[in-house]
């Protein structure tokens, strides 16, 4: 079972206003967050990673479309990060997150992903897997 395109919109909608609580309402309660190297399993290390990130920056996701599939879904998206602090390659290397990109305060940069939705039975997300795409030169 998976979300419906309708459904999704409701996410990106909890996801840009910041409201935790009802995006853990999509996810199982050990579900994986997969991307730019690193991996988060669970509410709660979701919770966390997300303090710290959107510390550094804004980050809105921008609807580009949706694709359903047999075990879930995967949708293309971009995502913007507006920096409010400088996010440095040093600080992301120190969380553990040397994948992911910096953004430098006043910066803005969009990024387009393709994110894979891997959903149980009961229609909860349980596996999140992001590739980012870039373009040639």
């Amino acid at each position: 079972m998976a979300l419906s395109e309708a459904e999704y919109h409701h996410y990106i909608d909890a996801f840009n206003a910041r409201d935790y609580a009802t995006l853990e309402t999509y996810f199982t309660d050990d579900f994986i967050l997969e991307n730019a190297g690193f991996k988060i399993q669970g509410k709660s290390e979701f919770r966390a990673f997300y303090a710290f990130f959107h510390d550094y920056f804004k980050e809105t996701v921008i609807f580009r479309g949706f694709y359903p599939g047999t075990e879930g879904f995967v949708a293309n998206v971009t995502i913007r990060f507006e920096g409010m602090k400088d996010l440095t390659p040093e600080i992301l290397a120190e969380k553990g997150f040397a994948g992911m990109t910096p953004v430098g305060k006043g910066d803005c940069v969009d990024l387009e992903f393709l994110i894979l939705y891997v959903m149980n039975d009961a229609g909860l997300i349980r596996h999140i897997k992001g590739a980012v795409w870039v373009p040639a030169p």
